[in-house]
């Protein structure tokens, strides 16, 4: 007999964003205003972000004048999206594209200016995986290019709770699995790269709030 192991990641999301268009809120992240305020200020323009969801930063990137590619492998997300961005007419600066990042980037080398992502490495990846993926990012940025990232804190009250499922992972009551970071991980997955910083924040309130690392790193010249 076969045991069932339950809904996939991708399920769960699926679900989730067909259940609520606004799963994380309208508003922006502070990360990602945060960010864009970074990249505006290097004069990077052309922008991939990895696990853009629904779009709340996406949709902020494109009205600040970035050249947005969102991937997600969410196809809920994406459609809502494109909806969201066809309305307002920002959708002739995106590129919408269903990827899971886990079998790489199918983009050409140096396509980027930056890339940004706002807790994707805090999903189910291992971190052999997400070394690959840091690779595959590395490949994709321009010389120069900057990655933007944030991830939950090993700080964060969250830590350590609901089901282990293997290294720093964990399953929460809603069915989502989280990865938590320390600063060493951080530091072994950014070989190769120039860290530029590494700061702490909060996202949100009590009992939803999230202890991140927020990451800036720069690919050699």
């Amino acid at each position: 007999m076969v045991e069932d192991k339950g809904p996939t990641q991708e399920m769960i999301w699926e679900k989730s964003y067909s259940s609520k268009r606004d799963f994380f809120g309208n508003e922006p992240s502070e990360f990602g205003i945060r960010s864009a305020e970074v990249l505006k200020r290097h004069n990077l323009k052309k922008l991939l972000e990895l696990g853009c969801g629904q779009g709340r930063d996406t949709v902020m990137f494109l009205k600040n004048g970035f050249e947005v590619t969102a991937i997600d492998y969410c196809q809920t997300g994406l459609d809502q999206l494109q909806e969201c961005t066809s309305c307002n007419g920002l959708i002739k600066n995106l590129r919408l594209c269903r990827i899971d990042a886990k079998a790489g980037l199918p983009f050409p080398d140096s396509s980027f200016d930056a890339v940004y992502s706002h807790m994707f490495f805090t999903m189910e990846f291992t971190e052999e995986e997400m070394g690959r993926i840091m690779d595959e990012v590395k490949r994709v940025l321009r010389p120069g290019g900057y990655n933007i990232y944030s991830v939950r804190s090993d700080k964060d009250p969250h830590y350590g709770k609901g089901k282990h499922c293997g290294e720093d992972m964990y399953q929460n009551q809603m069915g989502f699995i989280v990865h938590f970071f320390t600063e060493e991980k951080i530091k072994r997955l950014s070989k190769g790269w120039e860290i530029l910083s590494i700061r702490q924040s909060v996202e949100g309130s009590y009992p939803f709030d999230k202890y991140l690392y927020e990451v800036t790193m720069r690919r050699p010249r």
